[in-house]
Protein backbone atom coordinates (compact mmCIF):
# COMPACT_ATOMS: atom_id res chain seq x y z
CA UNK A 1 0.00 0.00 0.00
CA UNK A 2 1.01 3.60 -0.57
CA UNK A 3 1.32 4.34 3.16
CA UNK A 4 4.23 1.86 3.33
CA UNK A 5 6.34 4.27 1.28
CA UNK A 6 5.73 7.01 3.81
CA UNK A 7 6.46 4.65 6.68
CA UNK A 8 9.81 3.63 5.14
CA UNK A 9 10.80 7.27 4.59
CA UNK A 10 9.84 8.19 8.17
CA UNK A 11 11.94 5.32 9.52
CA UNK A 12 14.90 6.36 7.37
CA UNK A 13 14.69 9.98 8.52
CA UNK A 14 14.45 8.83 12.13
CA UNK A 15 17.81 7.09 11.69
CA UNK A 16 19.63 10.18 10.40
CA UNK A 17 17.84 12.91 12.34
CA UNK A 18 17.23 12.42 16.01
CA UNK A 19 13.66 13.36 16.62
CA UNK A 20 10.67 11.24 17.57
CA UNK A 21 8.75 9.22 15.04
CA UNK A 22 5.59 10.98 16.22
CA UNK A 23 7.08 14.37 15.23
CA UNK A 24 7.90 13.02 11.77
CA UNK A 25 4.36 11.68 11.44
CA UNK A 26 3.05 15.12 12.38
CA UNK A 27 5.13 16.71 9.61
CA UNK A 28 3.95 14.26 6.95
CA UNK A 29 0.37 14.55 8.23
CA UNK A 30 0.66 18.29 7.62
CA UNK A 31 1.84 17.64 4.06
CA UNK A 32 -0.93 15.11 3.35
CA UNK A 33 -3.52 17.54 4.76
CA UNK A 34 -2.40 20.10 2.14
CA UNK A 35 -1.30 22.47 4.89
CA UNK A 36 1.88 24.27 5.89
CA UNK A 37 4.26 23.77 8.79
CA UNK A 38 5.88 26.22 11.21
CA UNK A 39 8.85 25.00 13.25
CA UNK A 40 9.74 27.20 16.23
CA UNK A 41 12.77 26.56 18.39
CA UNK A 42 16.06 28.00 19.58
CA UNK A 43 19.08 28.11 17.22
CA UNK A 44 21.14 24.99 16.66
CA UNK A 45 18.58 22.23 17.32
CA UNK A 46 18.23 21.33 13.64
CA UNK A 47 15.18 23.18 12.32
CA UNK A 48 16.74 23.93 8.93
CA UNK A 49 18.52 20.57 8.79
CA UNK A 50 15.28 18.67 9.35
CA UNK A 51 13.50 20.79 6.74
CA UNK A 52 16.19 19.95 4.17
CA UNK A 53 16.03 16.24 5.01
CA UNK A 54 12.24 16.24 4.59
CA UNK A 55 12.66 17.97 1.20
CA UNK A 56 15.29 15.43 0.10
CA UNK A 57 13.02 12.54 1.03
CA UNK A 58 10.47 13.84 -1.49
CA UNK A 59 11.25 13.62 -5.19
CA UNK A 60 9.88 17.11 -5.74
CA UNK A 61 11.18 20.56 -6.65
CA UNK A 62 12.63 22.36 -3.63
CA UNK A 63 13.51 26.03 -3.11
CA UNK A 64 14.56 28.09 -0.13
CA UNK A 65 14.03 31.67 1.06
CA UNK A 66 16.38 33.06 3.69
CA UNK A 67 14.51 35.55 5.84
CA UNK A 68 16.16 38.97 6.18
CA UNK A 69 14.95 42.53 6.94
CA UNK A 70 15.69 43.70 3.38
CA UNK A 71 13.69 40.94 1.66
CA UNK A 72 11.10 42.34 -0.76
CA UNK A 73 7.74 40.85 -1.71
CA UNK A 74 9.00 40.45 -5.29
CA UNK A 75 11.91 38.37 -3.95
CA UNK A 76 9.25 35.88 -2.85
CA UNK A 77 6.62 35.85 -5.59
CA UNK A 78 8.59 37.15 -8.58
CA UNK A 79 8.18 40.19 -10.80
CA UNK A 80 7.61 41.35 -14.36
CA UNK A 81 10.61 42.81 -16.19
CA UNK A 82 10.34 44.89 -19.35
CA UNK A 83 11.94 43.25 -22.38
CA UNK A 84 13.02 45.94 -24.90
CA UNK A 85 13.35 43.35 -27.68
CA UNK A 86 9.74 42.19 -27.51
CA UNK A 87 8.48 45.48 -26.00
CA UNK A 88 6.58 43.37 -23.48
CA UNK A 89 6.92 42.49 -19.80
CA UNK A 90 8.38 39.03 -19.07
CA UNK A 91 7.40 37.39 -15.82
CA UNK A 92 10.29 36.06 -13.73
CA UNK A 93 8.81 33.61 -11.20
CA UNK A 94 10.01 33.77 -7.60
CA UNK A 95 10.91 30.86 -5.33
CA UNK A 96 7.26 30.24 -4.35
CA UNK A 97 6.80 28.48 -7.69
CA UNK A 98 7.96 25.12 -6.40
CA UNK A 99 6.62 22.05 -4.57
CA UNK A 100 8.51 22.35 -1.28
CA UNK A 101 9.38 25.84 -0.05
CA UNK A 102 11.60 26.38 2.97
CA UNK A 103 11.24 29.86 4.49
CA UNK A 104 14.12 30.02 6.92
CA UNK A 105 13.78 32.52 9.80
CA UNK A 106 10.41 33.76 8.60
CA UNK A 107 10.17 36.22 11.51
CA UNK A 108 13.13 38.14 10.07
CA UNK A 109 11.04 39.06 7.03
CA UNK A 110 9.32 42.49 7.39
CA UNK A 111 5.49 42.45 7.57
CA UNK A 112 4.96 43.95 4.09
CA UNK A 113 6.98 41.14 2.54
CA UNK A 114 5.46 38.52 4.82
CA UNK A 115 2.08 39.50 3.41
CA UNK A 116 3.23 38.18 0.02
CA UNK A 117 2.99 34.70 1.53
CA UNK A 118 -0.64 35.08 2.63
CA UNK A 119 -2.19 34.48 -0.78
CA UNK A 120 0.20 31.74 -1.88
CA UNK A 121 -0.24 29.76 1.35
CA UNK A 122 -4.03 30.00 1.50
CA UNK A 123 -5.03 29.95 -2.17
CA UNK A 124 -1.97 28.31 -3.78
CA UNK A 125 -1.68 31.15 -6.27
CA UNK A 126 0.19 34.42 -6.65
CA UNK A 127 -1.11 37.67 -8.13
CA UNK A 128 1.59 39.83 -9.68
CA UNK A 129 0.81 43.02 -11.60
CA UNK A 130 -2.87 42.10 -11.74
CA UNK A 131 -2.27 38.65 -13.22
CA UNK A 132 -2.84 35.45 -11.27
CA UNK A 133 -0.41 32.55 -11.49
CA UNK A 134 -1.32 29.10 -10.13
CA UNK A 135 1.27 27.29 -8.03
CA UNK A 136 2.22 23.66 -8.68
CA UNK A 137 0.64 20.73 -6.84
CA UNK A 138 1.63 19.73 -4.22
CA UNK A 139 2.73 22.98 -2.56
CA UNK A 140 4.13 22.68 0.95
CA UNK A 141 5.69 25.51 2.98
CA UNK A 142 8.03 24.70 5.86
CA UNK A 143 8.93 27.84 7.82
CA UNK A 144 11.30 28.19 10.76
CA UNK A 145 11.55 30.86 13.42
CA UNK A 146 13.55 31.63 16.55
CA UNK A 147 11.31 32.46 19.56
CA UNK A 148 14.01 34.24 21.54
CA UNK A 149 15.54 36.69 19.07
CA UNK A 150 14.11 40.21 19.20
CA UNK A 151 16.56 42.41 17.26
CA UNK A 152 15.57 42.57 13.60
CA UNK A 153 12.63 40.21 14.12
CA UNK A 154 8.98 40.77 13.21
CA UNK A 155 6.44 38.60 15.08
CA UNK A 156 3.96 36.86 12.81
CA UNK A 157 0.49 38.39 12.90
CA UNK A 158 -2.52 36.21 13.70
CA UNK A 159 -3.60 36.04 10.04
CA UNK A 160 -0.16 34.75 9.07
CA UNK A 161 -0.08 32.22 11.91
CA UNK A 162 -3.49 30.94 10.86
CA UNK A 163 -2.05 30.08 7.43
CA UNK A 164 0.05 27.41 9.11
CA UNK A 165 -1.90 24.24 9.60
CA UNK A 166 0.50 23.06 12.28
CA UNK A 167 3.23 24.42 14.55
CA UNK A 168 5.82 22.24 16.29
CA UNK A 169 9.06 22.56 18.21
CA UNK A 170 11.91 20.04 18.25
CA UNK A 171 13.40 20.47 21.71
CA UNK A 172 16.88 19.42 22.81
CA UNK A 173 18.16 15.92 22.03
CA UNK A 174 18.79 13.48 24.86
CA UNK A 175 22.28 12.55 26.10
CA UNK A 176 22.19 9.31 24.08
CA UNK A 177 21.12 11.21 20.97
CA UNK A 178 23.98 13.68 21.40
CA UNK A 179 26.49 10.81 21.15
CA UNK A 180 24.80 9.60 17.97
CA UNK A 181 24.78 13.12 16.51
CA UNK A 182 28.54 13.42 17.02
CA UNK A 183 29.11 9.98 15.52
CA UNK A 184 26.98 10.59 12.45
CA UNK A 185 27.68 14.21 11.62
CA UNK A 186 31.29 14.57 12.76
CA UNK A 187 32.84 11.29 11.62
CA UNK A 188 30.50 9.96 8.94
CA UNK A 189 30.23 11.01 5.28
CA UNK A 190 26.63 9.81 4.94
CA UNK A 191 24.91 12.97 6.13
CA UNK A 192 21.33 13.43 4.93
CA UNK A 193 21.48 10.40 2.62
CA UNK A 194 17.94 9.31 1.78
CA UNK A 195 17.48 6.10 -0.23
CA UNK A 196 13.70 5.98 -0.19
CA UNK A 197 11.89 8.74 -2.04
CA UNK A 198 8.25 9.70 -2.47
CA UNK A 199 7.32 11.25 -5.80
CA UNK A 200 4.54 13.59 -6.89
CA UNK A 201 2.25 10.76 -7.98
CA UNK A 202 2.61 9.06 -4.59
CA UNK A 203 1.55 12.23 -2.78
CA UNK A 204 -1.42 12.86 -5.07
CA UNK A 205 -2.52 9.26 -4.54
CA UNK A 206 -2.12 9.71 -0.78
CA UNK A 207 -4.31 12.84 -0.97
CA UNK A 208 -7.09 10.67 -2.38
CA UNK A 209 -6.58 7.94 0.22
CA UNK A 210 -6.80 10.46 3.06
CA UNK A 211 -10.19 11.61 1.72
CA UNK A 212 -11.49 8.05 2.24
CA UNK A 213 -10.57 7.90 5.93
CA UNK A 214 -13.68 7.32 8.06
CA UNK A 215 -14.50 9.56 11.01
CA UNK A 216 -17.19 8.37 13.40
CA UNK A 217 -19.70 10.80 14.87
CA UNK A 218 -18.27 10.03 18.32
CA UNK A 219 -14.90 11.38 17.17
CA UNK A 220 -16.49 14.56 15.83
CA UNK A 221 -18.39 15.02 19.10
CA UNK A 222 -15.13 14.53 21.01
CA UNK A 223 -13.35 17.27 19.06
CA UNK A 224 -16.31 19.67 19.31
CA UNK A 225 -16.41 19.14 23.09
CA UNK A 226 -12.75 20.16 23.26
CA UNK A 227 -13.50 23.26 21.19
CA UNK A 228 -16.48 24.10 23.39
CA UNK A 229 -14.28 23.91 26.48
CA UNK A 230 -11.74 26.24 24.84
CA UNK A 231 -14.50 28.73 24.04
CA UNK A 232 -15.93 28.68 27.54
CA UNK A 233 -12.63 28.89 29.46
CA UNK A 234 -12.09 32.36 30.97
CA UNK A 235 -8.34 32.12 30.40
CA UNK A 236 -8.86 32.08 26.63
CA UNK A 237 -9.04 35.51 25.00
CA UNK A 238 -9.16 34.29 21.38
CA UNK A 239 -10.48 30.73 20.91
CA UNK A 240 -9.94 28.65 17.73
CA UNK A 241 -12.16 29.21 14.70
CA UNK A 242 -14.46 26.75 12.89
CA UNK A 243 -11.77 26.47 10.21
CA UNK A 244 -9.42 25.15 12.89
CA UNK A 245 -12.01 22.48 13.72
CA UNK A 246 -11.96 21.25 10.13
CA UNK A 247 -8.16 21.31 10.16
CA UNK A 248 -8.06 19.12 13.28
CA UNK A 249 -10.23 16.47 11.64
CA UNK A 250 -8.24 16.66 8.39
CA UNK A 251 -4.89 16.21 10.15
CA UNK A 252 -6.26 13.34 12.25
CA UNK A 253 -7.30 11.62 9.01
CA UNK A 254 -3.80 12.04 7.59
CA UNK A 255 -2.27 10.70 10.81
CA UNK A 256 -4.57 7.66 10.67
CA UNK A 257 -3.45 7.06 7.07
CA UNK A 258 0.20 7.07 8.17
CA UNK A 259 -0.73 4.54 10.85
CA UNK A 260 -2.09 2.26 8.14
CA UNK A 261 -5.74 2.63 9.12
CA UNK A 262 -8.78 3.72 7.13
CA UNK A 263 -10.52 5.21 10.17
CA UNK A 264 -9.75 7.79 12.86
CA UNK A 265 -9.46 6.85 16.54
CA UNK A 266 -9.26 9.18 19.58
CA UNK A 267 -5.48 8.61 19.76
CA UNK A 268 -5.15 10.34 16.39
CA UNK A 269 -6.89 13.40 17.83
CA UNK A 270 -4.71 13.34 20.96
CA UNK A 271 -1.51 13.09 18.92
CA UNK A 272 -2.32 15.95 16.54
CA UNK A 273 -4.87 18.40 17.97
CA UNK A 274 -2.50 20.36 20.28
CA UNK A 275 -0.14 21.13 17.39
CA UNK A 276 -3.01 22.34 15.19
CA UNK A 277 -4.62 24.56 17.85
CA UNK A 278 -1.94 25.93 20.20
CA UNK A 279 -0.69 28.63 17.82
CA UNK A 280 -4.26 29.67 16.93
CA UNK A 281 -5.39 30.71 20.40
CA UNK A 282 -4.54 33.72 22.57
CA UNK A 283 -4.63 33.49 26.35
CA UNK A 284 -5.19 36.42 28.70
CA UNK A 285 -2.14 35.82 30.89
CA UNK A 286 0.63 34.16 28.86
CA UNK A 287 1.27 33.29 25.23
CA UNK A 288 4.63 31.53 25.07
CA UNK A 289 4.17 28.65 22.64
CA UNK A 290 5.28 25.94 25.07
CA UNK A 291 2.74 27.26 27.61
CA UNK A 292 -0.01 27.36 24.97
CA UNK A 293 0.79 23.77 24.05
CA UNK A 294 0.58 22.63 27.67
CA UNK A 295 -2.67 24.53 28.17
CA UNK A 296 -4.36 22.84 25.20
CA UNK A 297 -3.10 19.39 26.24
CA UNK A 298 -4.30 19.83 29.82
CA UNK A 299 -7.68 21.05 28.66
CA UNK A 300 -8.00 18.22 26.14
CA UNK A 301 -7.32 15.69 28.91
CA UNK A 302 -10.37 16.98 30.79
CA UNK A 303 -12.70 15.86 28.00
CA UNK A 304 -14.05 12.33 28.18
CA UNK A 305 -12.53 10.09 25.52
CA UNK A 306 -15.22 8.28 23.48
CA UNK A 307 -15.41 4.55 22.93
CA UNK A 308 -15.59 3.88 19.21
CA UNK A 309 -16.69 0.78 17.32
CA UNK A 310 -13.23 0.53 15.73
CA UNK A 311 -11.19 0.50 18.92
CA UNK A 312 -11.60 0.99 22.66
CA UNK A 313 -9.10 3.46 24.04
CA UNK A 314 -7.36 2.62 27.32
Amino acid sequence: MIYNKFREVIEKIENIFFTSKNTLKLIFSCLLSKGHLLIEDVPGVGKTTLSKIIARSLDLEFKRIQGSPDLLATDITGLSIYNPKTMEFDFKPGPVFTNILLVDEINRIPPKSQSALLEVMEEHQATIDGKTYVLPIPFFVIATENPLELAGAYPLIEAQLDRFLMKINLGYPSKEQLFKIVDLYLWSNSNYKIDKKINKEDIIQAFEEVKKIEIEQNIVDYVINIFDLLHSDNKVYLPPSPRALLHVLRVASSFAFLEGRNYVIPDDIKNTLPFVLAHRIILRDYNKYSDLLKFVINLMNKVEVPITKNRIIK
